[in-house]
């Protein structure tokens, strides 16, 4: 039984009985596990679901799994998810093309399930070591593991998507974006924001983080431009 703080795969598998026995197996490994069957909705249900690995089938009912594959690596947000891709071809071309689009490693059908179980926790034992848990930047602290945030000590009653933006610009500190690049990296992309909805966020973020919110001291406007997070942030 996989506990609530346990980490998050995403399987993207059509054969159903495949599907159904890496959900039992991860689950016994102590993972919580999303199942989709065909591709379809697959970037809903990982804005959704957020996981920490994903399992990706190349062949799809409903969609390309490589495109699929590509999409992640165009959306900052999501461009360093581990993914690794499960299919039955097997030629040294299609493992090449796979990894070169970005996938972290590659299994080919059939396969041994308890040699996909070491491949998944390798991946995420070097997820784990390679970010950080939390950015601070004076008395703002993120948790990112916890999806929690603090000000001066206190909890900051942050919505999702707010905890987003500011984890994106704080990670970012110093780089300025412009709205669309703001909505890609945050957003999901099938789902449909104005650039004005940015603005409405950061509206809201300001009230909630600044002193002055007119004179913001770390959300910062970029005259006919965009947004950027000012202040030297430290990963923890």
């Amino acid at each position: 039984m996989s506990s609530p703080d346990a980490p998050r795969i995403l399987v993207v598998e059509d054969d159903p009985d495949l599907g159904e026995l890496l959900r039992f197996q991860f689950q016994q490994a102590g993972y919580q596990v999303a199942l989709n069957p065909t591709g379809g909705g697959f970037l809903a249900q990982l804005n959704q679901f957020e996981p920490q690995l994903v399992v990706l089938d190349w062949m799809l009912p409903a969609a390309d799994g490589l495109e699929l594959l590509r999409q992640l690596r165009r959306q900052p947000r999501t461009a360093q998810l581990p993914v690794i891709l499960l299919t039955a071809r097997s030629e040294e071309a299609d493992r090449i093309r796979g990894l070169d689009i970005g996938a972290d490693d590659y299994v080919t059908k059939p396969f041994s399930p308890r040699e996909l179980l070491a491949r998944v926790r390798a991946r995420l034992r070097a997820g784990a070591e390679a970010g950080p848990e939390g950015l601070r930047c004076g008395p703002l602290l993120l948790n990112l593991r916890a999806h929690a945030a603090e000000l001066n000590g206190q909890a900051l009653e942050l919505s999702d998507i707010e905890f987003r933006l500011l984890a994106f610009l704080m990670r970012n500190a110093g780089q300025a974006y412009t709205r669309r690049q703001i909505v890609d990296a945050v957003w999901a992309a099938d789902h449909f924001i104005t650039e004005r909805t940015v603005d409405v966020y950061m509206f809201r973020l300001r009230g909630k983080l600044e002193a002055d919110p007119v004179h913001p001291r770390w959300l910062q406007s970029v005259r006919r431009f965009g947004y950027c997070f000012a202040g030297e942030v430290e990963r923890r």
